[in-house]
């Protein structure tokens, strides 16, 4: 009896350990557990800190990426630079009443009024019964840069310097596909907007798609 009891005795204090290393094991997961939840000592700070600096990085890049650049150039200076090359019809009963090859240049500025830059055009109007139908061939150079061209369809009233000019005025998408030097903005698109008052050619540039 006194061996039965001896061995009884053993069996319950071996379950009784079993059952403490049990909820030890318990408290420690939990404990782990709420680390984990919290992010105390689990993970370093200097993570942390990565992190936020990284996500400002990126914050502060998306907001350049996206920012609008805006260029303008005086319609004055414009119209004093250009050439007229000289048209002529090709077949004696051409349905073209008259034609006009214009093309000219000017420096473009920013806000700040700082000369930043080129722009240039070409403008080949064609008038016949229709009316008067003008490509307009464009092309712009920053000094950042910063280079694009484009094409401009339209109409026109009359073939007078003025009305030639403001058919400028557009939107469009375009893309920086030259590169001359080094072009941070290669490859990028951008929404531009054409606009004018009496005074200046307005260029205003928006990236969008994706951006790197």
């Amino acid at each position: 009896m006194l061996i039965k009891q001896g061995a009884g005795i053993k069996q319950l204090s071996s379950i009784k350990k079993s059952c403490l290393r049990l909820v030890l094991l318990l408290c420690i997961g939990f404990i782990y557990q709420s680390h984990t939840l919290y992010g105390t000592d689990i993970v370093p700070n200097s993570i942390f800190k990565n992190l936020e600096a990284s996500r400002n990085k990126n914050l502060t890049t998306a907001q350049l990426n996206t920012q609008t650049l805006t260029y303008y150039l005086n319609i004055t200076d414009f119209a004093q630079s250009f050439i007229e090359i000289p048209t002529s019809n090709v077949s004696g009963d051409s349905s073209t009443i008259s034609s006009e090859y214009l093309a000219g240049r000017a420096a473009i500025y920013n806000k700040n009024n700082v000369k930043v830059g080129t722009c240039s055009a070409s403008f080949l109007c064609m008038q016949n019964a229709d009316g008067i139908y003008t490509d307009i061939s464009n092309f712009l150079s920053v000094d950042s840069g910063l280079i694009v061209s484009w094409f401009t369809p339209t109409t026109l009233i009359n073939l007078e310097l003025d009305s030639i000019i403001h058919s400028m005025v557009t939107e469009c998408m375009v893309v920086a596909s030259t590169k001359v030097g080094a072009n941070p903005f290669y490859g990028q698109t951008f929404d531009l907007v054409v606009s004018s008052d009496d005074q200046k050619i307005y260029f205003q540039f928006t990236r969008t798609g994706t951006i790197f």
